[in-house]
């Protein structure tokens, strides 16, 4: 009966650790993507004749659809934003402009938020929806990217 509840726990210990590394497996990536997509918003966002006179504007508009299809393509969602390991996934992106002109070391910036459910096993076992993740990143302008 020993060696029953000896292999009972060492099951559920290996599935906590599974859990564990795919929570931090998926919130890196996550993390990663999101400064990827916020680095190519930047980018399509920015008008090059305005680069051009030293005025850095960002079109939100044009920032905040780059930034959700590189999220999405990258991590492999469908439009709800949704995978198989990814469920309930918010993706906001809000555009700063720079407000001070006078101020040195002012430029525009974008901040991402990502909040998912993160499907793993050990939740099934307790009729659990998944474990709640958020990621938030915050992306400045640069004068140069290399």
């Amino acid at each position: 009966m020993k060696t029953l509840w000896a292999m009972l726990g060492a099951l559920l210990l290996s599935i906590i650790i599974l859990d564990l590394g795919m929570v931090y497996i998926t919130y890196d990536k996550i993390s990663k993507v999101t400064e990827q997509a916020l680095d190519a918003a930047i980018t399509a966002g920015i008008n090059p004749e305005d680069a051009y006179l030293g005025r850095i504007n960002i079109d939100s508009v044009s920032a905040r659809d780059t930034a959700l299809a590189y999220f999405r393509d990258n991590l492999g969602l469908d439009t709800n934003l949704e995978n198989d390991i990814l469920k309930n996934t918010r993706f906001l992106v809000s555009v700063n402009q720079d407000t001070h002109p006078h101020h040195a070391g002012t430029r525009p910036y974008l901040e991402g938020q990502v909040s998912t459910m993160v499907t793993v096993i050990s939740p099934k076992l307790f009729d659990s929806g998944g474990i709640p993740i958020t990621v938030t990143k915050t992306v400045f302008h640069r004068s140069t990217y290399k």
